[in-house]
């Protein structure tokens, strides 16, 4: 008999529950800090803002915080809204809650049929891109560092 063999079960699941999703992230985190050996890293959190116009959303953003730096997973505006510095201003906002929550840099992702260039025009430089994703288009790294007095 292999005493060096193991057997897995290997599952999918669709839709993962928000505890499981909670559970993963924070054994990666728990990890991630043991190895890392900085205690002032450990603050994480995960929050979305919002812009409504009474009950209607009109734009929105969620966020994870973690080593000081806050990921924007994704910062949407309503189409009928956009061009009117919405996104803007709910960027700023989202920089000052992020400077409040400690972190020192903002970082994401923008293809190029999104927003790359709304970025960089607001000081967020490309760090790096996926050329071809998805296919005809390119994937924009973006990130920008931050300062009390970042506005």
């Amino acid at each position: 008999m292999d005493t060096n063999k193991f057997e897995y079960q290997i599952e999918r699941i669709t839709n993962p529950s928000e505890s499981l999703q909670e559970d993963l992230w924070k054994r990666l985190h728990d990890y991630s800090i043991s190895k890392l050996g900085d205690d002032s890293l450990s603050s994480k959190e995960f929050f979305a803002i919002l812009v409504k116009k009474g009950e209607t959303l009109i734009a929105a953003s969620l966020c994870y915080l973690f080593f000081k730096g806050l990921n924007l997973q994704l910062l949407w505006v309503a189409e009928e809204k956009r061009g009117q510095d919405l996104g803007t201003k709910l960027l700023l906002e989202i920089e000052q809650e992020a400077i409040r929550l400690g972190a020192t840099l903002v970082f994401g992702y923008s293809f190029g049929f999104q927003a790359p260039k709304f970025y960089t025009k607001l000081g967020y430089e490309e760090v790096g891109i996926i050329p071809n994703f998805p296919e005809g288009q390119n994937c924009y790294f973006l990130c920008k560092k931050l300062t009390k007095d970042s506005p």
